[in-house]
């Protein structure tokens, strides 16, 4: 299956944001909505396994790199590992993007211009 794309007609995938701060994680619904995509939120990385697993239209995960129990380069192992057709894009406030290795990153505060280039990057 390949990677999403914004410029897809179907957009019949749907993005998946998990972020433990409640506001944080609504503001990044809410930007994916207003692109046009499907979202849902997950508080932590469990959350996050769960959904993928009764959702398959999840197509894209953007985690927060720092989260209670596994942090955003755990989850994206394990993302890896049990749906290997997931793109994982991590993103922090305080971490910089040459400190979570291979994996694409977008800086908070998000910018609407940001997100959408990580989505027509593939």
């Amino acid at each position: 299956m390949g990677q999403p794309n914004i410029s897809d007609k179907g957009r019949n995938w749907a993005v998946l944001v998990v972020e433990d701060d409640p506001l944080v994680r609504a503001t990044g619904v809410d930007l994916f909505a207003e692109l046009g995509l499907r979202a849902y939120g997950a508080y932590n990385g469990a959350e996050a396994l769960r959904l993928l697993r009764d959702k398959p239209q999840i197509r894209l995960v953007l985690a927060d790199v720092r989260m209670p129990g596994m942090d955003g380069p755990q989850l994206a192992q394990e993302i890896a590992r049990l749906h290997p057709d997931v793109r994982v894009v991590l993103t922090s406030g305080y971490v910089r993007e040459e400190q979570v290795g291979d994996y694409a990153f977008v800086p908070k505060p998000w910018r609407t211009d940001l997100i959408a280039a990580v989505l027509d990057a593939q």
